[in-house]
């Protein structure tokens, strides 16, 4: 439940959570070949060292380090309430980074990283309801920058918390 503003740290971080839950995704993110399907899926302790806060962030800075791996932060855009207080809508970024020279990867689909990440995001949030908050809605995603080294999509998603 979002009651207040307090509450906005820890529905952020069960949504992270569940992120961490998706094994391709997580392979997507931390294996840089051209075939992170084949690879090994990470343990949990492995997530937790290697994944959290480091390739899936939800304070949201990247710094110029960080362009070996592909990573996606999570950022609250906006929460506004409603005319009652039994709930509020939150609005939530998710920025996905991948270098340009690990855009095309090896699947049957012959699919680019960021659309894959993007697919697998979608997969891990879209419609799900997530440890008691409300159903989250995809409002789709945009291009937010590109450089030489690395692209920046922003996918949408909004939940309406209820009492």
């Amino acid at each position: 439940m979002v009651r207040n503003c307090r509450d906005v740290g820890d529905n952020l971080r069960k949504i992270m959570n569940r992120l961490i839950q998706n094994d391709e995704l997580v392979n997507l993110l931390y294996y840089t070949d051209k075939d992170p399907y084949e690879q090994p899926y990470l343990s949990p302790e492995e997530k937790r060292s290697e994944v959290f806060e480091k390739l899936i962030k939800i304070v949201p800075r990247v710094g110029p380090k960080e362009t070996a791996q592909s990573l996606i932060s999570l950022r609250v855009i906006e929460g506004t309430s409603n005319e009652n207080d039994e709930f509020k809508n939150l609005r939530i970024g998710i920025e996905v980074f991948v270098p340009m020279t690990q855009w095309f990867i090896k699947d049957e689909n012959s699919n680019l990283r960021p659309f894959a990440i993007m697919g697998a995001i979608e997969d891990s949030l879209k419609g799900k309801k997530v440890n008691g908050l409300g159903r989250l809605r995809s409002r789709g995603f945009s291009l937010n920058f590109l450089t030489e080294e690395i692209s920046c999509y922003e996918m949408i998603f909004e939940i309406t918390s209820y009492d």
